[in-house]
């Protein structure tokens, strides 16, 4: 089972409680992705090859969903539906509305071709899948890296996705959604010129969409509205790779990216920044959450190892937890709700077979009261 070790600047959180989100332990399961929202629910979504006999066999995965209410299984349910030949479902996102709505999106190949769409699902708090669709209006080229962000208020949601067409460079586009059954719009978000790779979304309760992503060897970003409108044109946050992005209620928010390690900042719901400097950490796939009081949370996997920093609004540093178990822990990801609590989630092989599961940890804040 989990340990943690942990150093505090102020006094030390209460210890963390580590669960296995996967029920069934057969096959591979990798990829995770979290959501939390203040009315206390947790979604996790990940990829679950349970007929797999080769961990480095990545076909026939399917897509699964745990919801949680206030650290209590409310469900688990597999939400995409197989397929023909080499089929296979992966990349999977999740963000939940306040009231345990979740949204989830996939790249799904459900006939074997190697071409993927960008598959959308609403799952009601109770586990009923009230909606299904696809993100991309055109089926053509390649459409995968997936990423979802619900508005906590409404049925609103934004999907981003990587687009390529034929041997071009790929684009960023966005599909906004009024509702699982209503889509507003759908447009190319980066300028032309250059590839434009790995989006990431993030929404607060305006409605507005803060888009990160690769642009060439640069951090691009851009807010759009619901409507269309562009609230931020395109700028560059930093140089490097992989960003992630979260936003508060107020739709403050806050981006994570590699580059000599992990640098992260946040910036006003404008997208003006906070601060004259970068926060800087180890490790590498940065993954981001903000409170609504602006405490910022960092989780990075190093050295088979998943690591939790957390900042201030000003930058400086609260606390660091440091998961120390056997074996290996990579590909994580984080979830914080609007009150600063944290749900850390990452792939782990602690028994060193090559087959992951899906480990959840609690118990961890943002606030120090």
């Amino acid at each position: 089972m989990k340990t943690l070790l942990i150093a505090s600047l102020l006094l030390a959180p209460a210890p963390m409680t580590w669960s296995t989100v996967n029920s069934e332990s057969a096959g591979d399961q990798d990829n995770a992705s979290v959501s939390a929202t203040r009315n206390g629910y947790t979604a996790v979504v990940w990829e679950d090859d349970r007929d797999s006999t080769d961990p480095a066999d990545p076909l026939h995965s399917d897509v699964w969903i745990r919801l949680y209410k206030e650290g209590t299984s409310v469900y688990e349910k597999k939400l995409s539906s197989g397929g023909t030949g080499n089929w296979r479902h992966w990349q999977p996102d999740v963000s939940l509305h306040e009231n345990g709505t979740a949204v989830v999106v996939w790249s799904e190949d459900a006939d074997g071709n190697g071409y993927y769409n960008i598959a959308v699902r609403s799952v009601s708090a109770s586990g009923t899948v009230s909606g299904s669709g696809r993100a991309n209006a055109s089926a053509d080229g390649q459409q995968h890296f997936p990423s979802v962000a619900a508005d906590p208020d409404t049925g609103g949601f934004a999907v981003v996705w990587e687009d390529q067409q034929g041997t071009g460079p790929s684009t960023v586009r966005v599909g906004m959604f009024a509702s699982i059954s209503s889509k507003s719009y759908e447009a190319q978000l980066n300028n032309a010129g250059g590839t434009h790779a790995k989006p990431q979304v993030a929404m607060g309760a305006a409605g507005n969409a803060v888009v990160v992503w690769e642009a060439d060897a640069a951090v691009a970003r851009k807010i759009v509205t619901p409507s269309g409108g562009v609230k931020q044109a395109q700028t560059t946050t930093g140089q490097g790779k992989r960003p992630a992005v979260a936003a508060s209620f107020n739709g403050d928010f806050a981006v994570a990216w590699e580059q000599s390690g992990v640098r992260s900042r946040s910036f006003t719901a404008a997208g003006a920044a906070r601060g004259t400097a970068d926060a800087v950490t180890t490790g590498a796939d940065p993954q981001i959450g903000i409170d609504d009081q602006l405490g910022v949370a960092v989780t990075t996997a190093e050295a088979q190892d998943v690591h939790t920093q957390v900042y201030n609004p000003d930058g400086t540093t609260t606390q660091l937890t440091v998961s120390t178990a056997t074996g290996r822990q990579d590909e994580p990801a984080v979830g914080v709700d609007p009150w600063g609590r944290i749900t850390v989630v990452y792939t782990d092989d602690n028994d060193g077979n090559g087959f992951d599961q899906i480990y959840q940890g609690t118990g961890l804040s943002t606030q120090q009261w």
